[in-house]
């Protein structure tokens, strides 16, 4: 059966969590930074904007050299903030897995699925899939993502990084030898600076001219194993399935509040449906957990949180709202500013054949 295969991925994912966090940052040279704090200047960048991009700055370069490249362009440099795209990432995850047949997290920012079911294997079908779940993630989140389906994960993949950002890439079955054979090797997953250096060696210098190298020459020079790999890559003919993993370690939801507070119990009420929303994910997956906590995004984007840990494992969020509320009230006084976004996190999960009753417990 011919098989429909999806890549998502959510463009320049930290630096776009920050705009949508700051609308002002928008139209700005956005770089998310991981400081060593050394220096004012030391450490390196995690992710850049498209706007940053356009300066020649990218991914694992040095903060002192970006600061150069960026020099008089009005650049903003932000910290990493773990808690706040986990939480994000959490939701788009949560939200693209309710919409296809099977998802296959690979980070924190990209997932291949399977909708071959859902689509009936019709690619006109699957589009549409494609681009309710593009539209869905913008509507829940205020985030663009780019989709790339094709024949297998190789392809989906490589067609997902075809028109970024905000890119949809269908890739039938019928036009994948087309579509891949002008591209540079470089493409292929697993393809880095010296396999590509060897290739060209060879005369190999795009997709194609893999696909129609002679194979025993290929393992001759680069081993029986990689030269298989690179031959049925280049073909677009993986088969490798999308496999869910094992599930989350932890669950959590955030909220943009109404309007900024340092009310806990007006966050707590705002915070109410997506408290709802995360319980009914643990009764229906089956899940326990055994530390609570609470997380707020303040109004200087400082991220903040207040945990409690049980003695047994606990399913049932709707009886520890009373935790909620305290550990909101206890953010809140510690905080110093108002709240901007609150959320709730769930972790050290575990499935009910691990966990004592709740009735027990209590």
């Amino acid at each position: 059966m011919v098989r429909v295969i999806g890549h998502v991925d959510l463009d320049y994912f930290y630096a776009q969590v920050e705009e949508v966090e700051n609308p002002s940052l928008r139209g700005k040279p956005v770089l998310v930074c991981v400081f060593s704090g050394r220096t004012e200047d030391s450490g390196v960048v995690s992710t850049a904007n498209y706007v940053a991009r356009e300066f020649g700055v990218r991914s694992g370069m040095p903060i002192v050299l970006a600061k150069k490249k960026l020099e008089g362009r009005d650049a903003v440099f932000i910290p990493v903030h773990d808690e706040r795209y986990e939480a994000v990432s959490d939701g788009v995850m949560q939200l693209v897995g309710e919409r296809v047949d099977v998802l296959e997290k690979t980070g924190i920012d990209e997932a291949f699925f399977d909708i071959t079911m859902s689509s009936g294997a019709d690619y006109s079908v699957a589009r549409t899939l494609a681009a309710g779940i593009k539209t869905a993630i913008r509507e829940s989140h205020g985030l663009s993502a780019s989709i790339g389906l094709g024949r297998s994960k190789i392809v989906a993949k490589i067609a997902s990084d075809f028109m970024k950002p905000d890119g949809l890439t269908v890739v039938t079955p019928e036009s994948t030898v087309e579509f891949l054979g002008p591209l540079p090797v470089l493409k292929l997953y697993g393809v880095g600076p010296k396999t590509a250096e060897a290739l060209a060696a060879l005369g190999i210098r795009t997709i194609g001219d893999l696909a129609s190298f002679d194979v025993g020459s290929l393992h001759e020079r680069l081993g029986r194993k990689t030269a298989a790999y690179l031959h049925t890559a280049a073909r677009g003919e993986d088969e490798e399935p999308v496999t869910e993993r094992q599930g989350p370690t932890q669950l959590s939801r955030i909220i943009t509040l109404k309007r900024n507070t340092r009310d806990a119990d007006e966050a707590f009420n705002e915070l109410m449906p997506a408290m709802d929303d995360l319980h009914h994910r643990l009764v229906s997956n089956g899940t326990s957990f055994r530390t609570l906590s609470t997380i707020g995004v303040l109004t200087d984007l400082s991220v903040k949180t207040k945990s409690k840990t049980f003695e047994n494992p606990v399913e049932d969020l709707s009886l520890l709202k009373d935790d909620v509320r305290g550990l909101l009230q206890a953010l809140s006084g510690s905080a110093g500013r108002e709240f901007r976004r609150v959320g709730i996190r769930v972790s050290e999960l575990s499935s009910k054949g691990d966990q004592t009753s709740l009735t027990q417990f209590y």
